[in-house]
């Protein structure tokens, strides 16, 4: 490693034609002697430029994802579970109100919801099959 040091500083200069204003870099390069400042300098824009050079001819295409189409099934209103009035009161106040809502949730996640026990659970789980949806047990299965 020939270089030991480097310093640099960015100064503002004078307002360029059109109003753009310029700055002014400033590089302090101090070396061991077995190179010179300038010769590192360009040692290392050279590297620099290989680097990028294969951004050059990169063509960037903005990709949109498409959001697939919720099923019909997924924009049930949580009213119409027929649910009892403790499972969803307590599926309300954890901000679930769609079966679309729902369908993010494990059987554990459902359990983590306050004051929402297994049998509520096993309640809302039937609920859904009843319209052909099943969640996982758990947080790891797919």
């Amino acid at each position: 490693m020939p270089v030991k040091r480097v310093n640099f500083t960015i100064d503002e200069t004078a307002v360029a034609e059109g109003g753009t204003g310029r700055e002014r870099l400033k590089m302090e390069v101090v070396t061991d002697g077995s190179t010179s400042p300038d010769d590192a300098i360009a040692e290392a824009a050279n590297q620099l430029i290989e680097l990028f050079q294969p951004l050059a001819t990169v063509t960037m295409v903005e990709e949109i994802p498409e959001e697939p189409e919720p099923s019909p099934e997924a924009q049930i209103p949580l009213e119409e579970l027929n649910l009892s009035v403790r499972a969803y009161n307590c599926l309300k106040r954890a901000q679930v109100n769609s079966v679309s809502d729902l369908m993010g949730f494990s059987y554990e996640d459902l359990l983590e919801i306050k004051n929402f026990g297994s049998k509520s659970a096993d309640e809302v789980i039937e609920a859904l099959e009843r319209i052909g949806i099943s969640i996982p047990q758990s947080r790891t299965s797919v």
